[in-house]
């Protein structure tokens, strides 16, 4: 199914976490389903949730990533699933939010409009994050037992 021509941001993710190629859910979610992917950035910044996966919240720090190319919708409604987002949905019921911004490759030029899930500061909150001092996530924090 060709994405829809109203969608700016098309089947392109800005992946920061665990859907990172090598990540906890790149078998599952991505492998064979992206057609292409690259190191790019987003404007946010990036937190360490208690459960052991990122967020993300809006915001003027970076977040360093990855760029994936879907290969097709069902890749997309595949992480829709995982990242707790269902369209239309009032926003406190969903875990993240899927929404367009713009990304960066990481010579500063621009990629375009490309999908991120991002988290509400409420839900940032209730999840326990801890913010990075750093522009990407490279796995959990250690939490006190």
């Amino acid at each position: 199914m060709a994405p829809k021509q109203s969608n700016p941001a098309g089947l392109r993710v800005f992946v920061y976490g665990t859907l990172k190629p090598g990540g906890f859910y790149w078998g599952r979610y991505a492998e064979g389903k992206v057609a292409a992917h690259q190191p790019a950035r987003v404007r946010g910044l990036l937190y360490d949730l208690s459960p052991g996966y990122p967020g993300l919240l809006e915001g003027e720090g970076w977040a360093q990533g990855v760029l994936l190319t879907l290969q097709d919708e069902a890749a997309l409604q595949g992480f829709d699933e995982l990242e707790g987002y269902v369209e239309g949905r009032p926003e406190a019921e969903n875990e993240y939010q899927r929404r367009s911004v713009e990304c960066w490759d990481l010579d500063g030029d621009s990629l375009g409009q490309v999908w991120v899930y991002l988290m509400l500061p409420e839900k940032m909150r209730e999840m326990g994050g801890i913010r990075l001092k750093t522009e990407s996530w490279d796995g959990p924090l250690p939490r006190p037992s």
